[in-house]
């Protein structure tokens, strides 16, 4: 799978991160419809590495990393995500400043 992972500074509240992807999930929607993007819009969150990764193999899991990045860098200011583009297996991503 490729995916962009999305690791955020500990200084971010992870809930409103949440309800940021929420929003951007909301717009992509709004391109694409409910049900594709139901069908091609993959999300894991790993709480505790404070880590989204999104499926970015199809068009609209690459959009919504990119809206979702766009929102989350633009909320919560810059420094606070840190976007890595990974291919294949998951790779353990470092703590942002």
């Amino acid at each position: 799978m490729t995916a962009m992972h999305l690791t955020l500074a500990p200084s971010v509240p992870f809930q409103e991160a949440e309800d940021t992807l929420r929003l951007a999930r909301l717009a992509v929607e709004s391109i694409y419809g409910p049900e594709r993007t139901e069908l091609e819009a993959r999300v894991d969150i790993d709480r505790e590495a404070r880590l989204f990764i999104i499926n970015v193999s199809r068009r609209v899991g690459r959009t919504l990393a990119l809206v979702f990045a766009g929102y989350a860098r633009r909320e919560f200011g810059p420094g606070t995500v840190l976007v890595e583009h990974v291919a294949g297996q998951r790779q353990v991503v470092g703590e942002t400043a």
